[in-house]
């Protein structure tokens, strides 16, 4: 029989702190369910496992399990008297309960269904009860509320409010940056240069470190920059996003307003954690164009170009002489079931773009995924059509760097900081906001381990073009001992 793991830190961390226990998801697990419908729970006898949980949701359970039933119960505190719209999909069946009445029958065994109920709540606690089975082929509970004045939520509402705000100390932004303005300052003396910070991985290291981007837009304006580049991975398809499109929107939106607060450039490349959103829908290559992309066509003129559908192009920095090419390195993304590609219709593109590029224009490619295989660090291989697509893209550059002006290959996602060089080409990673097992990293490669609240963590990328030399500023998290110096 498996077991089921229920992650042990939150419940060590909802004891000890004093939590409203009112918050609090209370659950009964019971395994080896075989009907294709909801048991008289009456009649069940004693759970498996019993616990507390933060939301109605399976986290922690099997994603390989089937055959179970679930209860959550949990206490709302109204604090006024008002409409309550819950929102519930489930696969497979469910019952939804307010101070014992049923609000709606979602039962049987079925794919995701949603149910949207009403029911008028008076001020005082309220308990809330969700009965779930799951049969086989897929589990899902994504469970929301609303009211007039409460945007959709999910139940912890006030830990998450909790946890927003303590995300919103900023005090060490501005030293942090000096620091790095300073070492920028005496390497850049009076020569001309091309400049651009490095936002990449912000979902992982917490739900709020989007909130970084507004920094990174903070060092952009410091250091004079040409422009911002987003290399991906914001957290789509992510938990929660991945059961809570609503959530996966609020990324969206969040991200956005950030991006918005710079007056410049924003390019922007795919990343791997970018596509699937809750319900089963998916943001689009034309989703992701229009949130990240498009907002910032007119600011660059005819110097941003897109590929029509596509969410890849280049931009001629005003005045540097320097191209950069963004490039999508999902392929068709997950509807495609593929990550890591870069498919042969943007390669063959790819080429062809170099070969019109003016041979006194230096070229920067810049993208989610590196190919180079110091990318590749978790210990899963990438299978034969990755592996010769990223040989590929690889083939094209070296060959391109003979004839032309390379500045290099800059990407994010391995969550490490990396440089090497290879049949004439540069190959950087930015580490980005990712954490990383020690275990996996790989030899040449390096990784500061910080706390998103007290330290940045944003690479900028400077370039002198008359000098032909390259060198990054970590700006927080490492340091100056995250730097890097080279030419091209």
């Amino acid at each position: 029989m498996r077991k089921i793991v229920i992650l042990a830190v939150s419940l060590l961390i909802l004891a000890s702190c004093g939590v409203d226990k009112t918050l609090v998801v209370n659950y009964k697990l019971w395994l080896d369910w075989p009907e294709r419908q909801l048991p008289d729970f009456s009649k069940l006898g004693d759970p498996l496992e019993t616990g507390v949980k933060n939301n109605f949701d399976l986290v922690g359970i099997d994603e390989t399990l089937n055959h179970f039933v679930l209860l959550l119960e949990t206490t709302l505190k109204v604090d006024k008297e008002e409409e309550y719209t819950f929102k519930a999909s489930t696969d497979d069946g469910s019952k939804f309960y307010v101070d014992g009445e049923m609000l709606y029958d979602n039962d049987g065994a079925h794919g995701p269904i949603t149910k949207i109920v009403t029911k008028r709540l008076a001020k005082g606690n309220h308990l809330l009860r969700l009965e779930y089975f799951d049969f086989d082929k897929g589990q899902s509970i994504n469970f929301l509320y609303s009211t007039p004045t409460i945007p959709w939520r999910e139940i912890n509402d006030k830990l998450l409010a909790e946890e927003d705000k303590a995300t919103d100390k900023a005090s060490f932004v501005k030293p942090q940056i000096d620091e790095a303005l300073a070492r920028f300052n005496a390497w850049k003396g009076d020569d001309p240069v091309m400049s651009f910070p490095i936002v990449t991985d912000v979902h992982t290291c917490g739900r709020f470190t989007y909130k970084h981007i507004g920094h990174a837009v903070k060092a952009a304006e410091a250091f004079g920059s040409d422009f911002i580049e987003n290399f991906g991975d914001i957290g789509l398809n992510a938990y929660p996003a991945t059961e809570n499109s609503a959530y996966a929107r609020e990324i969206v939106d969040n991200v956005r307003a950030q991006m918005l607060k710079y007056d410049g450039v924003w390019l922007y490349t795919p990343g791997n954690h970018d596509w699937d959103a809750g319900e089963g829908k998916y943001f689009t290559d034309s989703d992701l164009h229009s949130f990240f992309q498009e907002p910032w066509k007119e600011k660059a003129g005819d110097a941003l170009h897109f590929v029509p559908g596509k969410t890849y192009g280049w931009y001629d920095v005003p005045g540097k002489g320097i191209r950069v090419i963004f490039l999508n390195s999902q392929g068709t993304g997950t509807q495609g079931g593929s990550y890591y590609l870069f498919d042969t219709e943007q390669v063959e593109w790819l080429k062809d773009l170099l070969g019109k590029t003016p041979v006194a224009m230096a070229v920067l490619v810049t993208t989610h995924y590196m190919p180079h295989p110091l990318g590749r660090w978790t210990n899963s291989n990438p299978n034969e059509e990755t592996l010769a697509s990223n040989q590929r893209l690889m083939d094209i550059l070296s060959s391109f760097a003979s004839k032309g002006t390379l500045i290099g290959l800059v990407t994010g996602d391995a969550h490490v900081n990396m440089y090497t060089k290879e049949a004439g080409v540069n190959y950087f990673i930015s580490q980005g906001y990712g954490w990383v097992v020690p275990d996996l990293m790989l030899p040449g490669t390096t990784h500061a381990f910080f706390d998103y609240k007290e330290n940045l963590c944003v690479d900028i990328f400077a370039v002198k073009p008359f000098k032909r030399e390259v060198h990054t500023f970590r700006i927080g998290a490492g340091g100056e001992a995250f730097d890097c110096v080279f030419t091209y």
